[in-house]
């Protein structure tokens, strides 16, 4: 015998992500297109880094030489996450936390080319650093907390905007 649970749309309704990046096109561009800043390819509706593929691509006169949605948010600084890291240890291991902070933009970036820095603010005991997807800002401060511990805050509002504050 099944479940006696009656379901209605109330029930198993899903949540649905209405959020739409603006810097997405409605309709990306119909075949090839590929960025003429950062090298990434525009190819079966994702776009990807494929070095390989670009330098193949961009001889070809149907493929499109645009600048890609995460190119398009570094040029108007439009930013989706905000990381604030503060504190006594950040002046003493400042280096290796801006490596580590890289490094975790490139792996990033191999996930989703358009998750990347968009600017790093050197300002002492704290540094600022914005990014153009929420995701890495999650990732940069849950990596730092991993890696270094501290105190970790994340709060995130609907509009897909992500702060993080990472303190030790």
């Amino acid at each position: 015998m099944k479940g006696t649970k009656k379901y209605s749309p109330k029930t198993t309704k899903k949540a649905i992500d209405t959020y739409k990046d603006p810097y997405l096109p409605k309709q990306g561009p119909h075949d090839m297109a590929v960025c003429k800043k950062c090298h990434t390819v525009y190819h079966n509706k994702r776009w990807a880094i494929n070095e390989v593929l670009y330098q193949k691509k961009k001889e070809n006169k149907k493929t499109l030489l645009i600048l890609c949605p995460a190119c398009q948010k570094i040029r108007d600084r439009y930013a989706e996450g905000f990381v604030i890291l503060k504190g006594d240890y950040l002046k003493e291991h400042k280096k290796d936390i801006l490596n580590l902070i890289k490094n975790e933009e490139e792996r990033a970036m191999g996930y989703n080319p358009l998750e990347r820095i968009i600017e790093i603010k050197d300002k002492g005991s704290i540094v600022d650093i914005t990014t153009t997807h929420e995701k890495l800002a999650q990732r940069i401060g849950r990596k730092m907390h991993k890696a270094c511990q501290g105190d970790l805050k994340i709060k995130m509002t609907q509009d897909r905007v992500t702060r993080v504050v990472w303190e030790r």
